[in-house]
């Protein structure tokens, strides 16, 4: 055994006489030569300890073989891990730098902290206007991963004329409605939204049949805590879903619409009364980032 420095370290070279032969060349990096002795424990053992005869005549078979030689005379490190094939080293490679589609999944889920959703809808209502009104609506959508979120909708509604002494009154709406909002998830693909929507707009009175008929508008104002269910469509990517919601309406500032009997009585006489409660359905899909 020799052990010389080097300019990094130390290097030990054991040589094992016949009839036994073999050598081994361990370099140390440390110039305090920290973990030499351990290495040359290991080598010691693996030169002396005896060899299985099985694997001995093989050895004597393969060596009269070309290329055995070569193969023979390059010395073993001890310590150094075997060199792997090109096609393992491209396989291992390969397995770290190409993920499959659940690992770019969960990290996507994970960095998506804000949804947010584009809807449009078809909206039935009953004591939003005097009479019964149908109309669309359309609106946006942001939410955090938590739950939390803000809604935005705008709407229009037209309702049936109300009629009486001979004339009529008829309404149309344009309101918006915001709200703070709270999602939960029940399966995979569907959501629970809670919502406290407060709206504001200005419903349109057009007079018919009279005779001063004096179209307005006039101020509308109401407080709307509304429950929907959403259900996404798995095979778009969760980028589409349908929800059905249903809410109470609460008039703030009811309005209602009377005309003045022309007999000189000064009586008036109710045409469009004045709603203090009622219900607001929609119907309608959604499109955004992680809808469910």
């Amino acid at each position: 055994m020799t052990i010389r420095p080097l300019a990094q370290g130390h290097e030990a070279v054991l040589t094992l006489l016949p009839p036994r032969r073999g050598e081994r060349v361990i370099q140390e990096q440390d110039k305090d030569c920290r973990g030499l002795a351990d290495a040359l424990a290991l080598a010691f053992v693996m030169l002396v300890a005896p060899r299985d005869p099985d694997a001995e005549s093989e050895l004597t078979g393969d060596a009269s073989k070309p290329g055995a030689a070569a193969a023979a005379q390059t010395p073993d490190v001890a310590g150094v891990p075997p060199r792997k094939s090109v096609q393992q080293q491209e396989s291992v490679r390969a397995s770290q730098t190409e993920p499959t589609a659940e690992t770019e999944r969960a990290p996507n889920r994970a960095a998506r902290s804000v949804q947010a959703g584009v809807g449009a809808s078809l909206i039935g209502a009953l004591g939003a206007l005097s009479k019964p009104a149908l109309g669309v609506g359309g609106e946006v959508e942001l939410f955090h991963r938590s739950g939390l979120g803000f809604s935005l909708q705008g709407l229009r509604l037209w309702s049936q004329p109300a009629e009486a002494e001979g004339g009529s009154v008829t309404l149309t709406l344009w309101g918006v409605l915001a709200a703070p909002c709270y999602r939960r998830r029940l399966a995979v693909a569907s959501r629970v939204d809670a919502c406290l929507r407060l709206g504001i707009g200005s419903q349109y009175a057009q007079v018919n049949g009279f005779l001063s008929p004096q179209s307005s508008s006039y101020p509308w104002l109401v407080l709307v805590p509304q429950l929907s269910y959403r259900q996404g469509f798995t095979g778009l990517g969760e980028l589409l879903a349908g929800f059905v919601r249903v809410g109470l309406i609460a008039q703030l500032q009811p309005q209602a619409f009377s005309v003045r009997l022309a007999d000189g009585s000064g009586e008036n006489v109710p045409i469009a009364g004045a709603p203090k409660f009622g219900v607001m359905t929609d119907i309608g899909l959604v499109f955004g980032t992680g809808l469910f």
